[in-house]
């Protein structure tokens, strides 16, 4: 069975050589193939790729998350897709066989990773990925009986994955969307009868570190995304989840971070701001989205793609 890694990258020189080193260490046995698919970056980038033997290159001139996902699996050779991003680190030379193991049942569609945060990770980031990835057994998830799947029924990431390739091709994920392809592409999968596993013993080392203006940013776009994928998913659905997830991070920082907890308060107010604002971006002009939004191509495409004239006050 062919293994493919397909990685989006932009000026991944930095982080390039210590991902490509540990993909070569994987037991029993490395990827046969590693596709980048480049969105035209202006470091080095593309000669660290091409002085080793099994990686290729395929440039994107018009990023999207998933159109970068969907070329790259089109591009692959193998029966296998692993996703990964390009600051994600395997954490052993495990990762990719625990990775891989779920998928000798053959209704299992889709597997993916365990993310714990780098060694300097602030503790809003040490509190979502125990909160998102917690170590423990494998967890399946598939079509809930009666009702809709929502975001917490089918949740994925594609930080570090391995998903079948045929299947891909039949369900891409959606090139239209600003983020949480991840999201879209699970509910597919699982509206369609398949199933995807949860794998904490194949382990990435990925986390971030958002100014607060990154932050309401990044919430505004995810959680627009979302409203998106699930039309069900509104201001009160947002209000809930955010309650759910502040009660256990208050008392995470409280008994772990107290010093931490002044700017903690301004995170979480950014992070608030950009969901609530984010509930209203598809009645925003157009330039004011844009503001909001970590990924102006979006809503310039947006604007082209309705004839909108986006005109700046």
């Amino acid at each position: 069975m062919k293994i493919s890694v397909v990685i989006p990258v932009l000026n991944a020189a930095a982080s390039l050589p210590a991902l490509l080193e540990a993909l070569a260490a994987q037991q029993p046995a490395p990827p046969e193939e590693i596709i980048l698919v480049d969105s035209l970056s202006t470091d080095n980038t593309r000669q660290i790729a091409l002085a080793q033997a099994n990686v290729r290159v395929v440039p994107l001139s018009r990023f999207s998350h998933g159109r970068a996902r969907n070329l790259g699996a089109r591009e692959a050779e193998g029966e296998i897709i692993v996703l990964m991003t390009q600051d994600a680190l395997p954490a052993d030379r495990h990762w990719l066989a625990s990775l891989l193991e779920p998928l000798a049942d053959q209704q299992v569609a889709a597997v993916y990773s365990r993310q714990v945060p780098q060694p300097n990770a602030p503790p809003t980031e040490q509190f979502f990925l125990q909160y998102h990835f917690p170590p423990g057994p494998p967890m399946r998830r598939e079509q809930p009986a009666g009702r809709s799947p929502t975001l917490a029924d089918v949740f994925f990431s594609n930080v570090s994955a391995a998903v079948r390739r045929e299947i891909l091709l039949r369900h891409p994920f959606d090139e239209t969307l600003i983020m949480s392809e991840d999201q879209q592409f699970a509910r597919d999968l699982i509206a369609a009868g398949y199933t995807i596993v949860y794998q904490p013993s194949s382990v990435v080392v990925h986390s971030h570190r958002y100014s607060l203006g990154t932050a309401f940013r990044r919430y505004f776009d995810s959680v627009y995304s979302l409203t998106l994928i699930f039309p069900a998913h509104d201001l009160k659905v947002s209000a809930a989840m955010g309650r759910r997830y502040l009660r256990q991070e208050i008392s995470y920082m409280m008994r772990h971070h107290p010093l931490y907890v002044p700017y903690y308060c301004l995170y979480t107010l950014a992070k608030a701001a950009g969901v609530l604002c984010s509930h209203f971006a598809g009645r925003m002009p157009l330039w004011l989205a844009r503001a909001c939004s970590l990924h102006r191509y979006y809503w310039e495409e947006k604007a082209l793609n309705e004839q909108v004239p986006d005109k700046h006050p």
